[in-house]
């Protein structure tokens, strides 16, 4: 690898962070003050209709989608724009009341509370443990746009997304170049589209922009695989996913599933016949991903503490550990039982499906791996088989790690299992076409 390819994969993420967090920055400050009356007569109007709730625990619900607690905290945070421009450029603010309900415990009877006219606590409560991508794609959309219509693009566009991808996969298969690599990302965009919970969260506020980085990112690789790429253009790819993975994250699983995809993915986009190999453009990857991913977070918390003060990084700590395996009286068992029974969030509420996908995705991963191993002698495809396997790894630690949030939350997080899924079937898939090939014995 040449010197300049260093500079590059040691800059490029710290750059893309960078660039990122200031396109972000920008869009956000001029978000602020677009009609924000229209705005919040369409927030009454989605009340009236029964597109949004008072009740936050929509758990099974296809239509106006399974998390409205985030949904009316996106909403209410959208559309409160009390105070300093600079400052809710940086964070946006959550209302809040003494009555009927704090946001704590109902963001939504707290929304309709704002929308109908009460007047909110005069302390202004900024929200600065994320950076809120979603709470500024909605002031853009909203006075223009209903929530029941803002919802049905999020989902038309993702599920268009993922069927694109699909059909370059089916393309690239068909002209017969690179099939073991189209195969993969075939079988990760069917994972995605039945295995993902699309049905509970394509429509939503939060999810549903978060969902369309990760969706694509799979795509970008596929057309990766149509031209001549490098390994800087792949590192670059994942530094940008990981950059816009932590604008639009919520803490709902974008940050290991991204991980996992960059570990398993990133290396099937690079020519066959170039350096350094697959093994270490993996790992240039996944530390551009978490790189950039963590320039932007950094640079958004010194932002605040420059202006305002650094309460929010004390405020962090607490909410990691809360989270995590070190929370005080933390009981492992039942949060894993939850983790294990929420499993059907992955396929419309469908437990013993999603339990069987994953079990058998498991299965034909260690069958395809070892089938590789025994009889494939080309070293891309060696390589290209154990960062699929490799790649599962963040999935299980995660929920270790942050056991408790995962526990829960498992109603949503558990969608972070679809990647066992993809890339234990994508192994075997591998596996197949490699059958015949010159390349086994």
């Amino acid at each position: 690898m040449s010197a300049e390819s260093r500079i590059v994969f040691v800059l490029g993420p710290v750059l893309a962070g960078i660039a990122v967090l200031g396109l972000h920055l920008l869009a956000s400050f001029n978000a602020l003050e677009r009609d924000v009356a229209t705005a919040k007569a369409r927030v009454q109007r989605a009340f009236d209709r029964g597109e949004l709730v008072e009740n936050p625990y929509q758990h099974p619900s296809t239509t106006i989608g399974s998390h409205q607690w985030n949904d009316c905290l996106i909403t209410l945070m959208a559309i409160d724009q009390r105070g300093d421009r600079t400052r809710l450029a940086l964070s946006p603010i959550i209302a809040g009341f003494s009555s009927p309900a704090s946001v704590d415990s109902n963001p939504c009877a707290a929304l309709k509370a704002l929308v109908s006219g009460v007047t909110p606590d005069s302390s202004l409560y900024h929200y600065d443990r994320y950076v809120h991508g979603a709470v500024v794609a909605l002031r853009y959309l909203l006075p223009h746009h209903g929530i029941n219509h803002i919802r049905a693009m999020y989902r038309r566009a993702l599920t268009t997304t993922l069927v694109i991808g699909l059909g370059l996969c089916l393309v690239g298969i068909a002209r017969g170049k690179r099939v073991p690599a189209f195969a993969v990302l075939s079988v990760t965009f069917l994972a995605l589209l039945r295995f993902f919970g699309l049905e509970f969260f394509s429509q939503s506020l939060g999810h549903g922009p978060a969902d369309l980085v990760i969706a694509s990112y799979v795509v970008a690789i596929t057309l990766m695989l149509f031209v001549s790429t490098g390994p800087v253009v792949a590192v670059l790819a994942a530094a940008v996913f990981g950059g816009l993975t932590v604008v639009f994250e919520l803490f709902t699983g974008g940050i290991p599933l991204g991980l996992a995809m960059v570990l398993g993915l990133s290396s099937l986009a690079v020519r066959p016949d170039a350096r350094p190999d697959g093994i270490r453009v993996a790992l240039w990857a996944a530390a551009a991903f978490l790189s950039a991913a963590a320039v932007v977070y950094l640079l958004k918390l010194f932002a605040v503490a420059y202006v305002a003060d650094d309460a929010v990084i004390a405020d962090i700590l607490h909410k990691l550990r809360s989270y995590s395996a070190a929370a005080d009286g933390l009981d492992p068992t039942p949060l894993m039982s939850q983790i294990a029974e929420s499993a059907g969030v992955l396929v419309g509420g469908m437990t013993l499906l999603a339990r069987s996908a994953v079990a058998g995705g498991i299965v034909a991963g260690v069958y395809g791996a070892n089938w590789i191993r025994r009889h494939v002698e080309d070293p891309g495809t060696r390589q290209h088989a154990a960062l699929l396997a490799i790649s599962v790894l963040p999935i299980p630690l995660w929920c270790l790690v942050f056991i408790n949030q995962v526990g829960n939350h498992a109603w949503f997080m558990d969608r972070i299992l679809v990647w066992p899924i993809a890339a234990g079937f994508g192994l075997f898939v591998m596996a197949m076409t490699a059958r015949g090939s010159e390349g086994a014995r």
